[in-house]
């Protein structure tokens, strides 16, 4: 008991000095709880778009090209620019490339993304053209957009094709491209067999039994009776 005694004795004498320490320690965490509270509602409201190369999902061959906003508010006045080998790109059938004319996207909202196609996934790894057997180099996006308040940002992605070197499927012709490919090998097959049995068709037996051997001629070189007498 006069333990407790004593120790009343000291918060008694010193409570002044505990209040305000007290105060001191509950402005502080106020203070604190106020900054998170503004950079969270600030971060819930940030934009953030993005770059990529993804693969199409039909299964086509095609690989699109991506600007994604994975932030947490829309982006606003959204423009992008490549910084790129342009004969490269060229060799490769490089479907997006910069140009004068294209003004900046309205807004790119929370969680969305817009998709063009790119390329064809064969044809960007060099595997369609013999004379062109090498992988599109890399290259880098720069994007630019601002956010609710008009803050500009910018961000510069690096893109590397390689980067799905080796995936099964992604590199292979689709089903309906090797069809095709198929059928223009038959019917470039079938034409060198007809120019090869044309000339063979187009003649006639004009041997006679008294011939020793089988005479051929050209069909077009055949006359009727009438026009045999028109020329005697």
């Amino acid at each position: 008991m006069e333990l407790i005694a004593k120790f009343l004795n000291l918060l008694n004498e010193n409570a002044a000095a505990l209040t305000a320490v007290a105060t001191v320690a509950i402005a502080w965490l106020t203070f604190t709880l106020a900054k998170e509270n503004k950079r969270l509602r600030k971060a819930g409201t940030e934009p953030e778009v993005i770059a990529s190369l993804i693969p199409g999902p039909d299964g086509n061959g095609a690989v699109n090209f991506i600007l994604a906003n994975i932030g947490q508010g829309p982006a606003l006045k959204v423009k992008f620019s490549l910084e790129y080998d342009e004969n490269d790109f060229s060799n490769h059938n490089v479907l997006v490339q910069n140009s004068r004319d294209r003004s900046a996207m309205t807004v790119i909202p929370q969680g969305e993304k817009v998709s063009v196609l790119f390329g064809i996934s064969y044809v960007l790894f060099g595997t369609e053209n013999p004379k062109n057997d090498q992988i599109l180099k890399p290259f880098k996006v720069i994007i630019t957009y601002k956010d609710l308040r008009g803050k500009r940002r910018k961000s510069v992605h690096e893109i590397d094709i390689s980067q799905y070197s080796g995936l099964r499927g992604l590199l292979s012709k689709p089903a309906s491209r090797e069809i095709a490919d198929n059928l223009k090998k038959i019917e470039q097959h079938l034409s060198k067999i007809s120019r090869q049995v044309g000339p063979i068709l187009n003649s006639v037996d004009a041997s006679t039994p008294a011939d020793a051997l089988k005479q051929k001629i050209s069909g077009s070189s055949i006359q009727t009776n009438d026009e045999k007498n028109t020329c005697n």
